[in-house]
């Protein structure tokens, strides 16, 4: 999204005064302004003033100085994160409170998607793994978005990772809680909450016939036995708190 100057920020207190002009029965005044919140693919917003409190999407698109109109696509944001193609046509209240946000892209088609068994619509090929966080309103350090797959293990989409949108059907993804493990000073991420002994090594990449050894907060370390489950913590605790490493064998 090509980006322009921005307009001054309206206060809360001026957007407040601005919605109570237009609702007190008579309509808004001549020099009554709105404030919207416009962002991109990658949710960079900016904030825009019309003053149309009933603006059509092609106005909004033209006013966030993309032209011509008909090469853009802009959604509309609900509260719940859902998105709402409009047409160039189309108008919308924007006096709301919630109903202030949108999305523009530079495309002539929208693609979708299935996000936790729900159906999503994007103005893009593809979509960065923090995006699909946000649309899930998940927390983006506890929780991991994944590609499902078939034939082979789902595909963990890192935060500034794209997942491609395939035109030829409709793409899976799940969030979940991520766990991070710190294996020998490197970070590993794991989809579960629990990990055994051989998994630590094969993620650490040695034979677990070596051995594991854990070292707890306070540096004292313990071999854990073969096939020992290890129960994790969500979030980047975890690894800080608690290492592996390749045991004495």
């Amino acid at each position: 999204m090509t980006e322009h100057p921005t307009n001054k920020t309206l206060t809360g207190v001026e957007q407040e005064e601005n919605r109570a002009a237009v609702h007190d029965g008579n309509g808004p005044p001549s020099d009554a302004v709105f404030a919207i919140r416009v962002g991109n693919e990658n949710l960079e917003f900016r904030t825009l003033r019309l003053t149309d409190p009933m603006p059509t999407a092609r106005q909004i698109i033209e006013a966030a100085g993309l032209r011509p109109a008909e090469e853009h696509l802009l959604f509309e944001i609900s509260p719940e994160r859902r998105l709402n193609e409009l047409a160039l046509d189309e108008t919308v209240d924007i006096r709301g409170q919630d109903r202030e946000r949108f999305l523009v892209f530079r495309s002539d088609r929208s693609w979708r998607g299935v996000l936790d068994g729900v159906r999503f619509e994007w103005g893009a090929r593809q979509i960065l793994g923090r995006v699909l966080k946000w649309l899930a309103g998940v927390d983006p350090e506890k929780h991991g978005v994944w590609l499902e797959r078939q034939d082979e293990p789902d595909q963990l989409i890192g935060n500034d990772q794209h997942a491609s949108l395939s035109p030829a059907g409709v793409e899976r993804f799940r969030t979940g809680l991520l766990f991070k493990l710190c294996i020998e000073d490197k970070v590993f991420f794991w989809p579960r909450d629990t990990i055994t002994t051989e998994e630590i090594a094969q993620l650490g990449g040695w034979d677990p016939s070596q051995g594991v050894i854990e070292v707890d907060a306070d540096q004292n370390e313990r071999q854990l036995k073969p096939g020992e489950v290890v129960k994790l913590k969500p979030g980047h605790s975890f690894g800080k708190k608690l290492r592996f490493k390749r045991g004495a064998k």
